[in-house]
C-alpha cells in the first residue's frame, strides 16, 4: 500500500511538466533558432509533417498575429504560428518559469524519502 502511495505521488510529480511529443511542423524548412525571435541566429531546420517535443514556450516575435515561441527538445526556437499545437496561447510551461507553487520538475531518492516521511509512510 506504501509503494503504491509513493509511486502514485512520484508519477503525479513528474508527469506535471514532462515535454509534450508529437506536434507537427507545418511548413517545409521551418527554421529553429537560438532564441524566441527572428534575430536569433538559425540552428537548424525542420521538414513539414515532422513532430517536434515542445520542452516549454516563451514569447518572441510576432509572426502573423502569434508571439509565442515553443522550444524544443533540440534546445532551439519555433515559431508557434508553424506548429501544429491547436492553440495560439500556452500548451506548456513558460520557458524560465518559476517552479514556487508548482510541481518539482525531478525527483530522486532523496525526495521519494522525503515525500514518504511527510507522508507518514
Amino acid at each position: 500500500m506504501k509503494v503504491a502511495a509513493i509511486t502514485a505521488t512520484t508519477a503525479i510529480v513528474l508527469g506535471s511538466f514532462a515535454p509534450v511529443n508529437g506536434y507537427a511542423v507545418k511548413v517545409n524548412g521551418l527554421h529553429c533558432r537560438s532564441g524566441p525571435g527572428t534575430r536569433h541566429a538559425v540552428v537548424r531546420t525542420y521538414a513539414a509533417g515532422q513532430d517536434i517535443s515542445i520542452s516549454c514556450q516563451a514569447p518572441g516575435t510576432n509572426v502573423d498575429g502569434d508571439s509565442l515561441w515553443d522550444k524544443t527538445s533540440d534546445g532551439c526556437y519555433v515559431s508557434d504560428y508553424y506548429v501544429a499545437t491547436g492553440s495560439n496561447t500556452y500548451v506548456t510551461s513558460k520557458c524560465g518559469a518559476s517552479s514556487s507553487g508548482s510541481y518539482c520538475t525531478n525527483i530522486d531518492a532523496a525526495g521519494i524519502n522525503l515525500i514518504a516521511q511527510f507522508e507518514g509512510f
